[in-house]
């Protein structure tokens, strides 16, 4: 019926444009030492956001198809905390930084691999699925099951992947063997070897990993499916690791500048999670010299940035951002003045249509999760009314992003025959002193007060009907 409704949501635009600023460039080389990964699309991109209520916004190649490769090693983790425990997992497995690239041949003093996140560890946590059923088959069925629970669909292996990496998988091999030299790894290396592999070559989109990371994010409940894959203390420990030793090497600079937990892939993929809100997934070929996707970790910056998504950002926002939403016929403020300048018949018509008027009130700190929490909001019940009325009178803060987001909004409802008011008074929205200079784009209903915001919506209504004969 309108743009609003139909069109592109300013979410998915803003995305676009990050998109396109982080496929200037050719920086990168493609993950050639599996001879099946040299042949992928270096163009490709993709990007993906699941929110904590199970919607995800998805841009460019979020359909396309890769292997998760060493995205898949804190759910092969977790499934090890859970199956044996956290004492026993951490006898055996440590929990800190490397400080070494991915596929080093990397343990402890006690001669344990120093993380879950490097080669080491994560053919560790495999083998440990193995001692609880031996069968490699059965064994993966069970991890492919708790995988597909955790991205709401079910996955499968790329076959192709999975051969390559079996003919030229030297290095990991030589990391079992060393791993049972040591005395940790206490399954056959071979099988430990197999398992691994196949958990790395599972089929994963930019959605998907946008939505196990919303699994973890919700604390081990999928938001699309609204059933717990993990549990709590798990994810709790998942992300810790994530944190500090997710990003391999380069995981210093990733938290400093991007702050999240997150986990990249030699496929392309990266991974990313803010606690309590949502997951995000990216899909560029291309990697830096730490493994990591160029263009991932590009793309994850700039969300972070613009979005306030860092996880020490202090920003005060409620998980209930709309305190309140009704009509302007629930309202007790009378808008029928002499210096309004209604005729009878106009007074007459607008008493008839206050409950076309929705006003909604916000609250908080606001930044992208609870900006884009509200649009969605305005598109969903965009046939329900004809002037939306955004109330910010108890809200402190709106970053930069969201501004612009609020203002586009008012863009997208004037061209579906809607209208947005805007209740300013702090500026919030618009400095100040843009209250007192010609409002630009978007801007025209920016106002300070209630009532004036009631007799703009009502101009509009007015309007309106003549329009409409």
């Amino acid at each position: 019926m309108s743009s609003l409704v139909a069109g592109p949501s300013l979410v998915e635009a803003y995305l676009e444009h990050i998109r396109n600023t982080c496929l200037v460039g050719t920086d990168g080389e493609l993950a050639d030492y599996i001879p099946e990964l040299a042949r992928v699309d270096p163009t490709k991109f993709g990007l993906s956001l699941a929110l904590h209520d199970g919607y995800v916004y998805s841009i460019a190649d979020a359909d396309v198809g890769f292997t998760i490769q060493s995205v898949s090693k804190p759910l092969t983790y977790a499934l090890a905390l859970t199956h044996k425990g956290f004492e026993l997992v951490d006898e055996r497995i440590g929990v800190e930084p490397s400080g070494e690239a991915f596929n080093e041949i990397s343990v402890d003093s006690k001669r344990r691999p120093r993380n879950p996140m490097i080669n080491a560890g994560a053919i560790l946590s495999a083998s440990m699925l193995l001692e609880v059923e031996p069968d490699v088959d059965r064994a993966f069925a069970e991890l492919l099951e708790f995988y597909s629970a955790c991205a709401g669909r079910q996955l499968v292996l790329d076959s192709d992947v999975y051969n390559s990496e079996m003919r030229s998988g030297a290095r990991n091999r030589a990391i079992a063997y060393m791993l049972q030299s040591f005395g940790v790894l206490q399954a056959s290396p071979e099988a430990a070897i197999d398992l691994y592999f196949r958990q790395c070559s599972l089929i994963v989109t930019t959605d998907d990993l946008a939505v196990i990371g919303g699994t973890l994010a919700n604390g081990g409940v999928n938001p699309r499916t609204g059933r717990r894959a993990v549990g709590q203390a798990v994810v709790q420990r998942v992300l810790s690791v994530m944190t500090t030793c997710g990003m391999y090497d380069g995981a210093g600079d990733w938290v400093t500048t991007v702050g999240l937990p997150a986990k990249s892939g030699v496929g392309g993929g990266i991974m990313a999670v803010l606690p309590g809100q949502l997951g995000i997934g990216v899909y560029s070929p291309l990697l830096d010299e730490h493994g990591n996707s160029v263009r991932g970790v590009a793309a994850c910056k700039r969300l972070s940035a613009d979005l306030g998504l860092h996880m020490f950002n202090v920003a005060r926002e409620s998980r209930v951002t709309v305190r309140s939403f009704h009509t302007a016929a629930e309202l007790d403020i009378d808008t029928d003045r002499p210096d309004t300048d209604r005729t009878d018949t106009e007074r007459r018509y607008l008493r008839g249509k206050r409950d076309r008027i929705r006003i909604f009130e916000l609250q908080g700190d606001l930044t992208f999760s609870g900006t884009e929490s509200v649009l969605r909001r305005l598109r969903a019940t965009a046939q329900e009314f004809e002037v939306a009325i955004l109330d910010m009178t108890r809200v402190d803060h709106v970053d930069e992003v969201s501004r612009s987001m609020f203002v586009g909004a008012s863009r997208n409802l004037k061209g579906a025959q809607r209208s947005a008011v805007i209740v300013d008074p702090d500026g919030v929205v618009v400095r100040r002193s843009a209250h007192r200079s010609e409002p630009g784009p978007g801007l025209e209903y920016v106002v300070t007060t209630m009532h004036e915001a009631l007799i703009r919506a009502e101009d509009f209504l007015l309007k309106l009907a003549v329009e409409e004969g």
